[in-house]
Order: structure tokens, then C-alpha cells, then sequence
């Protein structure tokens, strides 16, 4: 639906709540004790009410779009707050998870988390700006990887691939790395044969990769889980979502993700 028609619905639907609510709404969200409030036996009352409020709204009709707009503003602004807090309550499971994986170093300056999908298109376009930038910063990047198959039901592989790269990383961060990216560079779904040829062209020993994935599979899917909880306590419903300090970015913006680690990389001189 174009944005002009939600906005359309969604200011009737207010002026109508108004006219409805009549002065008891006003008298209501502003904590009035002495504004007269229409009842269910004065329906002159709310009738004037409505007539006033036409009357000023066919004055200056703008006056409804701008309060639509204001009610958005707090709601996100309220949202932000709750997400900052839950980021901080997140502690370590968040930015200190042994199970993750983690492409970097320890003591780098720029630390981001990525929930990621490997059958995500925006994931994919995210991995290049980030595949980028650590090539770009040797050792002043540290990106820890939140495994999140959220398109498992809809796309082919996604919890597959994230199993064989989890497992692939016991062979050390340099094969994990190179393995990561290149099935963030694949395009379409993942099966086994192409997870294991991709697997092989990054240098992976699949046999190990297969036999690792058979025997870490209950810790590997009580990381799933793990994973799954931690996106619903912080309100991540899709992929990519980075977090950065106190920063919550949703979605593949790119541009903001280069500002953060350009003044992050500024700071630490």
C-alpha cells in the first residue's frame, strides 16, 4: 500500500478516535480535573464537541498530520530506549559468547555483533562492505558472528550452512573466515554438496567439517536457541541487525556502519 494511503487511514482513524473520545479524551491526556467531559446522557455535549473539532480541523487540516507525526516520533523514541536498555542488560551474552564465532581480533578497537542469515540478500550485501573494511583495517576490527537461520522455513540451507561454518571454525578463524564469506558471496540456496564445495574451495577439510557437525549437533543447536532468545530480549526480527556499543543498526545500511568505524578508528588514533 503506498505511504500516502497508510497515512490517509491512519489520520482518519485518529480524527475519527477524537471526534469519538470527544472532550474526555482531551480532558484524559491532559490530566484536566475542570474540563467539562461529555457522558453517555449528554449527547448535545459530544455533539458540539464534534463540531468544534471539525470546525477546527477543516481550519487547519495540518494540525492532524502533525500530531500523527508526533505520536511517531515518541513511539520510536520510546523504542530506542527500550532497546538500549535491553542491549545493556544483554551483558555477555552478547558481546562475551564462547560458542561465537568471530572474525578479527581480540583487542580490536571496532567491535561490532551481526545476527546474519547466509540465504540473506541484505546479509550478502553487508558481508561485502565488512569484508572490506577488515582487509582495509587489519586488526582493528572485531566482528562477533550471531548465527540467526531466521529464513530456515522459506529459503534452502539457511540452518544447514550456519551448522557447517560453526563447525568449520574449529579448524581455526582464518579457514572460518574465508568459508563465511564465500557462502555470503554464493548466491541461491545451500545443500550439502554446495556447502561442502564451497567448504573445500576455502581450504576446509570437509570430512572433519562433517564429522565435527555430527558431533557438536546439541551444542550447535543450544546456540540456535541461544541465539533465538537473545534477538527476542533485544527485538531483532530480521537480518542483518549490528549492534555497536549502545548503537542498534537494523538492515544493510552500510554508510552508517562506515561513519561508526571511521570515528571508532579516529578515536583510538
Amino acid at each position: 500500500m503506498p505511504k500516502t494511503n497508510i497515512i490517509t487511514l491512519a489520520v482518519a482513524a485518529f480524527v475519527s478516535a477524537i471526534i469519538g473520545g470527544g472532550a474526555g479524551y482531551f480532558a484524559a491526556q491532559s490530566g484536566s480535573k475542570s474540563a467539562p467531559m461529555p457522558t453517555e446522557t449528554n449527547a448535545q455535549g459530544r455533539n458540539d464537541f464534534a463540531n468544534d473539532v471539525r470546525t477546527a480541523l477543516l481550519a487547519r487540516p495540518e494540525i492532524v498530520e502533525e500530531a500523527f507525526y508526533a505520536l511517531q516520533a515518541k513511539r520510536q523514541a520510546e523504542a530506542d530506549k527500550a532497546k538500549k536498555l535491553a542491549m545493556a542488560n544483554a551483558g555477555n551474552a552478547l558481546y562475551a559468547e564462547p560458542r561465537d564465532p568471530v572474525i578479527g581480533v581480540d583487542d580490536a578497537p571496532f567491535v561490532v555483533v551481526e545476527f546474519f542469515d547466509y540465504n540473506c540478500g541484505f546479509c550478502k550485501v553487508a558481508s561485502e562492505w565488512l569484508q572490506t573494511a577488515v582487509d582495509k583495517h587489519p586488526g582493528k576490527i572485531k566482528v562477533i558472528m550471531k548465527d540467526f537461520p531466521i529464513l530456515e522455513a522459506r529459503s534452502n540451507g539457511s540452518r544447514l550452512a550456519s551448522a557447517a561454518a560453526w563447525a568449520a571454525r574449529l579448524q581455526g578463524q582464518d579457514k572460518y573466515t574465508t568459508f563465511h564469506f564465500a557462502m555470503m558471496a554464493a548466491r541461491g540456496g545451500f545443500d550439502d554438496a554446495r556447502i561442502d564445495s564451497l567448504a573445500k574451495e576455502s581450504g576446509v577439510d570437509v570430512a572433519r567439517m562433517r564429522a565435527d557437525m555430527k558431533t557438536h549437533a546439541k551444542a550447535f543447536e543450544a546456540l540456535m536457541e541461544a541465539n533465538f532468545a537473545l534477538a527476542r530480549q533485544l527485538g531483532i526480527d530480521g537480518t542483518p541487525a549490528f549492534i555497536t556499543g549502545d548503537t542498534f543498526i537494523s538492515g544493510a545500511d552500510t554508510d552508517r556502519l562506515q561513519l561508526l568505524l571511521e570515528a571508532k578508528l579516529f578515536e583510538a588514533g
